[in-house]
């Protein structure tokens, strides 16, 4: 490796070129890199999303749901379908194993269903595949000072839409809410019998009144010419005046107006609105183009005023922002704070310039790699700057700690420092690669961790190598310069380390017994250590739910809905809520489909509001909701701020499948660490059959008439105002008990009739919401627990599934198991500790070629277990858990631990080459003490800053308290035992060497001692 500063000395000029280029065009490469909140990664399932024509939960769950289940059986890679089907709707969510390719099984997916016949009014299916990449940039809503109506839609699809769309770096723009009217005709039955117009006719009026037919061409004055019949219905006038007969208009024997749509609501600030997504596309700047869209709010606002306004509540840009303004003061708090430990160690300002010089230079070159790589600047590439911020000292220290030494009494000449140098080359590079070698398998990771966590490892890996780089070429270069006019003192070894050094030696029981104490206790400890999944503590906006019961009138919805909005318009710290109840074709789009007895809120609050103090109020106000259940929690990106773990209870017979949910909820309020348990058991919703006598009249004209008589039918459409709006017939008859029902008067071939005459009339409760798992109904128990406890919390619960299952509590036909967000920890942990073993592999062979002796490369392994108890210790004294982010910290353990090793045991074995094992071992212990110390601290205290970062509400924290609490500890603890622990082994591992050496040094002296006494 010394062929680098050979290089560098040789052709300083092309140097100083390289390091003005590097500088420049890093610099230039921070500009231009898109910036963002997460790197690109799918959702491990995918969603689809289906909206009825008014059918009921059953209907939709026989025709909708069971067809679409049966054509996924057999999607690739697919573990489960977990599918919820209300009235007029159906959601399913297929999750796949971490293997598999999720844009090739949506394909699979939309393929399948497309062969599915599904029934009449059934809108197409939405296949959803959600990734963070398509998290819009900003979110804005736009009302109005009247009601939303077509004018108003225009407005927005003709002119406001354009101009966001025209925005630089717009990938796409989506609105959500904001129907058309539709034309009502309310038909009075009277006077449609006095007109004596059949009402059938009525369903045909509309036809042929809205057509352009072409006759063809014929010769007219001499000239071939196009004969087009043309007609066209363009207002509510035109419909009105519609001639039924030659006495009678449309308007004579109906209503006819414009309506708003009455199935679903989507209210800002209690006010209709329409929502606007901006999502940007793959090459632009989140940051650049929040700003751009923020700013043409602000135009709108100015040039549509008194017409519409437009509000900004989400804006990624102010939190890609923050988030990289934040994690930039850590990278520089950091590497000021390693600066300060290397002034101290080395009390001189040239030579801590020329060592924290390879800090800046290697993250332009970072920056250079990671646009030439496509990486894009975001939390966790910021994160990986920040983490590795004190190890891209670590390699300078020890050229500098070398040169350094080595100049006492010589000059600093290029075959000098290239000596001095090469002397440490090897140990460098190989502590480099071996950590290089734990970051980069993480490129190997599976599904969506992998997509996560490869831009931060490939960040590290580009970071430390640029730093090895400059540590090989620009500080040696630097070092024969400004280190010529310093003035050596002579390093007086300290006499502790070396007095405690030698006594373990001599004493190997007590370092071999404490390296047994401490990996029982990494083993003890980390079972006693809670398994959680990352903690998100802070909020973005709140998240309220009022449910109402099945069966709940919507005019109820509504007056609870106005009630929480004036509730909300009073409640100090809230700036915008956003409502949405009802399903339609916006919200399946967004794979957002729920119950309509369900009324959503997101509450959005000043910035420094107590979030948990205002959602503890509104959980206050559920008395005035008696009918409804009320909830109000904090929520960040990934959605309300609690963990939960879920328990399936799958079987044939339901009234098996609820009581062995009501057993399971019952044990999961006796675990510690679960807060609150419920589960998905519906309420019963009130249902009519009509059981048809077959022997007397038809079923389907039945059913025909009764539509037609209850239910509003589109007859047709026109354009009013420009816009495709539907014609419905409204319903001739309003019935509100059962006996109206029966007492309703039908059109049969033989005259009308009693609907009682003809059929028999049943009342039965059937559920609202039906839940169903590959095919089965189930129920599903929800524990919501403490997220340093989740994994802890879900093994108890899989234990005692197995023992329920063993002693057959359910039956046989019933069974549960664990699913939800605590498998995807477990799989993600499990991910991590595989990834872990595969680095410790790699690591290991790197040492062998390197050192080329098994032995040395053996002992430098024992750090691993040192520093997994000082981790561990961590954690217990920061009352943190194992989770995500601590895992990532560990894996990074296995490479900077052992760099302090492979410097200890370089010199050692250099040594042996004049010295004997002892000597060797007691010469490089002092040697290498001050570098080994200089570089741990470094790494350290530049991690210092990650203790105290502000969590943000929109990232998911992986680079959070837990890594560096990891690292912190578990590199202080490990390096204070590998000064001592190490040596013991090193001269362990060759004790047949060192004893013999120790026989012939004894042998020797008393030859010695019996030539003097000869004398």
């Amino acid at each position: 490796m010394t062929w680098f500063t050979k290089w560098a000395l040789r052709n300083r000029p092309a140097l100083v070129f390289s390091v003005i280029a590097s500088i420049i065009f890093g610099i230039f490469s921070y500009t231009r890199i898109p910036m963002e909140l997460m790197p690109s990664a799918d959702q491990p399932f995918i969603t689809i999303s289906v909206v009825g024509n008014g059918m009921d939960a059953v209907s939709m769950d026989e025709q909708v749901t069971q067809p679409i289940e049966k054509v996924l059986t057999g999607i690739k890679g697919k573990r489960n379908v977990v599918a919820e089907t209300g009235n007029n709707f159906s959601q399913m969510t297929v999750t796949f194993e971490s293997d598999t390719n999720l844009k090739e099984a949506r394909q699979q997916i939309q393929d399948n269903i497309s062969m599915v016949n599904l029934p009449n009014g059934v809108m197409k299916p939405y296949v959803v595949l959600l990734n963070t990449s398509q998290i819009p940039v900003v979110y804005l809503g736009l009302t109005f000072d009247k009601e939303i109506g077509n004018s108003e839609l225009n407005l927005v699809d003709n002119e406001i839409l354009p101009l966001f769309k025209d925005v630089k770096g717009v990938g796409n723009v989506i609105t959500y809410g904001g129907k058309n009217q539709q034309v009502s005709i309310k038909v009075d039955a009277a006077k449609l019998a006095a007109a004596q117009y059949p009402l059938e006719k009525l369903y045909t009026v509309l036809k042929g009144k809205n057509a352009s037919v072409a006759i063809g061409e014929q010769t007219l004055n001499d000239q071939e010419t196009s004969i087009i019949v043309t007609g066209k219905l363009e207002s509510l006038e035109d419909i009105q005046n519609l001639q039924l007969n030659k006495s009678t208009k449309l308007k004579d024997i109906a209503d006819v107006s414009l309506e708003k749509d009455t199935t679903s609501i989507t209210h800002m600030n209690g006010k209709s609105f329409i929502e606007i997504v901006v999502q940007k596309d793959s090459t632009s700047n989140a940051v650049t183009l929040g700003k751009e869209v923020a700013k043409l709010a602000k135009d709108i606002n100015h040039d549509y005023k008194g017409t519409l306004t437009a509000t900004v509540f989400i804006n990624l840009a102010d939190t890609v922002l923050n988030s990289i303004n934040s994690m930039t003061r850590e990278v520089l708090t950091g590497a000021l704070f390693a600066t300060l430990i290397i002034w101290l160690f080395l009390k001189s300002f040239r030579m801590t310039l020329i060592t924290i010089i390879s800090i800046p230079l290697s993250l332009c070159i970072t920056m250079i790699l990671l646009s030439f790589f496509g990486v894009t600047l975001n939390i966790l590439t910021l994160g990986g700057i920040a983490v590795s911020v004190g190890r891209l000292v670590d390699d300078s220290i020890v050229v500098v700690e070398n040169i350094f030494r080595r100049k006492q009494g010589n000059q600093l000449t290029p075959s000098f420092i290239i000596d001095a140098v090469k002397e440490v080359a090897v140990a460098i590079t190989s502590s480099t690669l071996t950590t290089v070698a734990v970051f980069l398998p993480m490129t190997l990771a599976s599904g969506s961790l992998r997509d996560l966590i490869a831009p931060f490892a490939i960040t590290i890996t580009c970071s430390l190598l640029s730093s090895l780089l400059v540590a090989l070429t620009v500080v040696p270069a630097l070092s024969g310069r400004l280190m010529k006019n310093i003035k050596t003192k002579e390093h007086k070894p300290r006499s502790f380390y070396p007095s405690v050094l030698r006594w373990s030696l001599n004493h190997k029981w007590l370092p071999i017994v404490l390296s047994v104490v401490v990996v029982i206790g990494a083993v003890g400890l980390f079972a006693m250590i809670p398994k959680g999944s990352v903690d998100q503590k802070d909020s973005a906006y709140l998240s309220v739910l009022l449910k109402y019961p099945n069966g709940s009138k919507f005019a109820d919805i509504q007056d609870g809905l106005s009630k929480m909005e004036t509730i909300l318009s009073k409640q100090e710290g809230v700036t915008n809520n956003i409502v949405q109840v009802g399903n339609n074709a916006d919200a399946a789009q967004f794979g957002e489909l729920q119950d309509g007895n369900q009324v959503q809120f997101m509450v959005f609050l000043k910035e420094g509001t107590d979030s948990a103090k205002i959602a503890q109020a509104l959980r206050k106000t559920k008395d005035q909701f008696p009918t409804a259940e009320l909830t109000a929690n904090t929520a960040g990106l990934m959605g309300e701020n609690k963990t939960t773990v879920s328990v399936d209870v799958l079987g044939k017979n339901d009234a098996d499948i609820k009581k062995a949910a009501d057993i399971i909820i019952k044990k999961l309020n006796t675990i510690k660490g679960v807060q609150k348990v419920e589960s998905n058991d519906a309420d019963k919703k009130p249902k009519v059959n009509i059981i048809v006598d077959s022997k007397v009249a038809n079923a389907e004209e039945i059913s025909g008439s009764l539509q037609a008589m209850l239910k509003p039918a589109v007859i047709g459409s026109m354009k009013i105002d420009g816009r495709t709006t539907m014609v419905k017939l409204g319903a001739l008859k309003e019935i509100s008990t059962s006996n109206d029902l029966e007492n309703l008067e039908i059109f049969t071939p033989d005259g009308p009739v009693l609907l009682s005459k003809v059929a028999k009339i049943e009342q039965v409760n059937q559920p609202g919401t039906l839940y169903s798992k590959d095919g089965q109904h189930y129920l599903q128990v929800n524990a919501t627990v403490d997220p340093k406890k989740m994994v802890n919390v879900a093994g108890e619960i899989n234990k005692q599934l197995l023992t329920w299952e063993k002693d057959k509590t359910f039956g046989d036909e019933t069974s549960a198991e664990l699913t939800g967000s605590s498998m995807q920890s477990t799989d993600d942990l499990m991910e991590l500790a595989k990834l872990a073993m595969f680095s410790i592999g790699i690591v290991f062979m790197i040492l062998l070629i390197t050192l080329k002796s098994f032995r040395a490369s053996f002992a430098i392994l024992l750090s691993l277990p040192l520093a997994a108890i000082g981790s561990l210790l961590g954690l217990v004294v920061s009352k943190s858990s194992i989770d995500i982010s601590s895992g990532i910290g560990m894996l990074m353990l296995v490479g900077i631990v052992v760099t302090n090793a492979i410097v200890l045991v370089d010199r050692i074995r250099h040594n042996e080459e004049n010295m004997t094992i002892r000597e060797a071992i007691m010469e490089a212990g002092t040697v290498r003490l001050r570098p080994i110390l200089m570089t741990a601290l470094a790494t350290v205290f530049a991690m210092v800053p990650l203790l105290f970062a502000h969590e943000s509400a929109m990232s998911m924290n992986l680079v959070s308290k837990g890594l560096a609490v990891v690292v912190i500890f578990g590199l202080i603890v490990s390096t204070l035992l590998t000064l001592i622990v190490i040596p013991t082994f090193y001269e362990l591992f060759h004790f047949r060497k060192a004893k013999k050496q120790r026989q012939n040094e004894a042998k020797k002296m008393t030859e010695e001692n019996h030539n003097e006494f000869s004398l």
